[in-house]
C-alpha cells in the first residue's frame, strides 16, 4: 500500500486523480464523508485504487449526548480538546456503530480500517519520552466499574492493575472480533485494518495495552494489517522513531504458529506526517524526504501519508513526492 488519507471528495476530481497517479499512489484511506458518493467510489475502483474506508469507532463530536461519554478516573468526561470519547461498553453506541459497520461492509471499497478503537487518550500531544505524562484513564462509569468487578472475579490475577489491563484489552479485542465476523458475513474479500497509537510496547510501562486496551499481539488474530500513526514530529521524535516503532510492532505481532510453523505476519503500513501539527517548528523538505525513505524501508514499501490536503496545498511537498516516485518507483 502506497497512498494517502483524505476526508472529503476533491472538488476537481479528474485533476486530482491524475495527480495521484503521477505521485504513484495506489491506495486511498477515505473518511466517512466520502462514502455517500457512490460515483466517487466507483471512479476510484475504475482507476485501480485500493480503497480503505476509515471507521472511527469511539470518537464523538460536540453533538454527542454527554451521557454517552466515557468517564475518567477523576470523574470528569473523557474530553480533551477535539478528542471526545464515548464509553467503550455503551450498548447504545455500539449497536449504532455495528449497524453502520454492517452497511459499510457492503460498500464498493476494498477494506475497512478501524480508527479510534481504544480507550480515551489525547496521545497526539504526549511525548513518549515524557517522565510524568498526563495519562487520563477510563472508563469509570458505574457500568464499567461493575463490568470490571465481574471480570476480575471471573479472571483473578495477583494484581488489580493487571486485571484492569486484561479487562480493557478484552473489550477492544471483542469489538474487533465482532467487526471481523460482520465483515466475513458480508461474503466478500474485504480486508480489515486497525489504526495503532504510536507507542511502543514498553512506553509508559505498557500503556498501549494497560491504559488504551490495544494489545497488538491479540488483535493481530482479527486484522489483516496495522496502520500505526507514526507522526514522529507531532510527538517530538526524530524520523528514526518510525523505523523503531514498526520494528517494535513486528516483534509483538509476528509470531510463528507452532502447529504448522507458518509465519503469521500482518502487513504494517506506517502513516506519516509531512506537515507540522501541535508544534511551532516547521518540518523541512529534507526531513520530509527522510520521513518518506524511512517509512518506505520500515514498511517494506507500505506507507500512507496524513493527509491529502497537506500535500495538495504545498507545491514543494507535491514536487518532492513526484520526484520521489519518479526516482524510486522501483523501490516499492
Amino acid at each position: 500500500m502506497y497512498g494517502v488519507k483524505l476526508y472529503s471528495v476533491p472538488k476537481n476530481l479528474d485533476a486530482t486523480i491524475d495527480l495521484w497517479h503521477q505521485l504513484g499512489f495506489d491506495t486511498l484511506f477515505i473518511g466517512q464523508a466520502c462514502k455517500t458518493d457512490s460515483d466517487f467510489l466507483e471512479r476510484l475502483q475504475h482507476e485501480g485504487f485500493f480503497v480503505n474506508l476509515i471507521e472511527p469507532v469511539f470518537l464523538a463530536d460536540e453533538t454527542t449526548d454527554k451521557r454517552l461519554l466515557a468517564v475518567t478516573k477523576d470523574g470528569t468526561p473523557a474530553v480533551d480538546s477535539w478528542v471526545r470519547f464515548v464509553c467503550p461498553t455503551n450498548k447504545e453506541w455500539l449497536d449504532s456503530f455495528y449497524d453502520r459497520f454492517t452497511a459499510d461492509s457492503k460498500l464498493n471499497v476494498n477494506s475497512l480500517s478501524l480508527d479510534f478503537i481504544r480507550f480515551f487518550q489525547f496521545w497526539e500531544v504526549i511525548n513518549p519520552d515524557s517522565t510524568h505524562p498526563n495519562l487520563r484513564e477510563t472508563c469509570y462509569c458505574p457500568r464499567c466499574l461493575e463490568q470490571r468487578k465481574a471480570f476480575r472475579e471471573a479472571n483473578p490475577t495477583n494484581s488489580q492493575l493487571e486485571d484492569d489491563e486484561l479487562w480493557r484489552c478484552s473489550i477492544i479485542n471483542q469489538i474487533v472480533s465482532n467487526c471481523l465476523r460482520i465483515k466475513n458475513e458480508a461474503m466478500d474479500e474485504k480486508k480489515l485494518g486497525l489504526h495503532a497509537v504510536p507507542w511502543k510496547k514498553s512506553t509508559f510501562n505498557g500503556a498501549l495495552s494497560r491504559i488504551l486496551g490495544q494489545n497488538l499481539s491479540t488483535l493481530s488474530k482479527s486484522v489483516d494489517f496495522f496502520t500505526p500513526m507514526a507522526y514522529h514530529h507531532m510527538i517530538h521524535q526524530d524520523v528514526f522513531y518510525i523505523k523503531d516503532l514498526v520494528e517494535d510492532i513486528e516483534n509483538q505481532i509476528n509470531v510463528v504458529e507452532e502447529k504448522n510453523n507458518v509465519n503469521c505476519r500482518r502487513e504494517i503500513v506506517p502513516s506519516v506526517q509531512l506537515k507540522k501539527y501541535y508544534r511551532d517548528e516547521d518540518i523541512s523538505l529534507e526531513e520530509n524526504f527522510q520521513t518518506i525513505m524511512t517509512a518506505m524501508e520500515a514498511g517494506r514499501g507500505n506507507v500512507v501519508y496524513f493527509q491529502w490536503t497537506d500535500i495538495e496545498e504545498n507545491p514543494k511537498i507535491t514536487a518532492l513526492l513526484k520526484d520521489f516516485y519518479t526516482t524510486y518507483k522501483n523501490y516499492k
